[in-house]
């Protein structure tokens, strides 16, 4: 195979593997929307909780710490991020669980994109992932296009190895920077040093540290 043969052959495969990545970008990123719909959905649709109690015998003392008195509805609330549990009657952190965004961040596969990130609603962060990978892609591409034209309109060989080094080395630049998005995510998670979106008693949106 001669030098030239060998450098089409390169372009087709890079343009080949540019198509499938973005492909899959596009179908994971419609799945999680559906998903996220579905869930604001369901959450949008709940009623407001019945309020709970003071405590008998006083003029009104909510039972836990976590709890405020509303005059509008005659009885106790949980505060931000907080829930009450009837059954043990304490006060107990309310959120999104860590553990499967941290399972979904973990896996290279789902990892590279971001998916912890989109599993807790942090759209923001998982739109950094996808900025990184598409506009990856987009530079790689457009070293390939170039390189594929001056392929054609000159015969300068040297021009063409120089595009074809330009796109490996955005390749290489694009997977560290995705390698070490991917760590930084499993880190943060672990620690849960990320909050998520959440919603209060009333049904406001609002921020609340991960938990479990």
């Amino acid at each position: 195979m001669t030098r030239s043969n060998r450098n089409d052959s390169i372009i087709v495969i890079i343009m080949y593997g540019l198509i499938i990545k973005i492909i899959l970008q596009l179908m994971f990123l419609g799945i999680w929307s559906m998903v996220a719909g579905a869930e604001l959905q369901n959450i949008r649709g709940l009623s407001l909780p019945p309020p709970i109690p003071c405590n008998p015998g006083t003029l009104c003392v909510c039972p836990g710490n976590c709890l405020t008195y509303y005059n509008s509805t005659g009885g106790c609330h949980p505060n931000d991020c907080w829930k009450w549990d009837s059954v043990k009657a304490e006060c107990i952190t309310s959120g999104k669980e860590y553990i499967p965004a941290l399972v979904l961040q973990a896996i290279p596969l789902t990892g590279y994109f971001g998916s912890g990130f989109g599993n807790m609603g942090r759209w923001d962060i998982f739109g950094i992932y996808m900025g990184v990978m598409f506009g990856g892609c987009a530079l790689i591409c457009f070293c390939a296009c170039c390189m594929a034209c001056k392929k054609v309109n000159s015969e300068e060989q040297d021009l063409t190895d120089g595009w074809l080094i330009a796109s490996n080395c955005c390749g290489c630049l694009v997977t560290i920077a995705l390698t070490t998005l991917w760590i930084w995510g499993i880190v943060v998670i672990a620690n849960k040093e990320v909050e998520a979106p959440w919603t209060d008693w009333k049904g406001n949106d609002i921020m609340c540290p991960l938990i479990g």
